[in-house]
């Protein structure tokens, strides 16, 4: 179903302005303010993400946090009692790097009551998690919003995956710092059909403007997403404009 007959004309243009703002950001508070204006549209009391490296069976070996509002004795519980090595969520995420509904993986993984229990101590019950993975799998974000009012349902699902693929290249760049010696270099060609993406073709539309096949188009972008190291196109399209290769007004 189109975005447009998801969200409101007013829910849309918000949600565009947000990711132009994730383009934009440069340091942590960019980032905990730009995911603090998603209240506008998901009604959320608590939000974190990371970037984690995986490790042996989809395990998470390492990880960079950034609390946005969690309840800090919350956080700092989870990284003193090493809460990602059980936590269903995280587990989830690094496995299939699919949106989640708190309720449903729960069920799935049967997680330990110690870990429930705590969780709901701080009143961290229902929420939504999604992330994004590199090209090579190795290492991908987790995004979380938690909050009593978060219901499970259609809209609150498009907005997260609309957004997350920006707010993950946001958080990237800030937690590995890229410098322009790892900008890719992309063809004139590839930037031209990352173009068409950007402004919301899909393949057959930009094999028609272009006049090549759609098979090329495809050929292009898997290129696209290889040198840039991204699984969506979105991403992709996030990253060239990152990186100064692409302007998209």
């Amino acid at each position: 179903m189109h975005l447009k007959n998801l969200l409101s004309k007013n829910d849309a243009i918000c949600l565009l302005e947000l990711i132009q703002k994730s383009f934009l950001c440069s340091k942590e508070e960019d980032l905990r303010n730009l995911i603090s204006d998603l209240k506008i549209l998901i009604p959320f009391d608590h939000a974190v993400c990371l970037l984690g490296k995986k490790g042996i069976s989809d395990n998470v070996s390492s990880y960079n946090a950034l609390n946005v509002s969690f309840p800090s004795e919350w956080f700092d519980l989870y990284v003193m009692k090493n809460f990602h090595k059980i936590d269903p969520i995280v587990k989830e995420n690094f496995l299939s790097f699919a949106l989640q509904y708190w309720a449903d993986t729960y069920k799935k993984y049967n997680p330990p009551k110690d870990f429930i229990m705590a969780a709901e101590d701080f009143d961290l019950k229902k929420g939504y998690s999604y992330g994004i993975r590199n090209y090579r799998g190795t290492e991908g974000s987790l995004f979380s919003f938690a909050g009593n009012s978060i219901e499970c349902n259609r809209r609150t699902e498009i907005i997260l995956t609309h957004m997350i693929p920006a707010l993950h290249q946001a958080l990237s760049a800030i937690v590995t710092h890229r410098t322009k010696k790892h900008i890719a270099a992309l063809s004139q060609r590839e930037k031209e059909i990352l173009a068409w993406v950007g402004y919301g073709k899909r393949t057959w539309d930009i094999s028609v403007i272009l006049g090549i096949s759609e098979r090329t188009v495809k050929f292009h972008i898997r290129n696209i997403m290889q040198k840039l190291d991204v699984v969506t196109r979105a991403q992709a399209v996030a990253v060239a404009i990152e990186q100064g290769l692409l302007d998209i007004e």
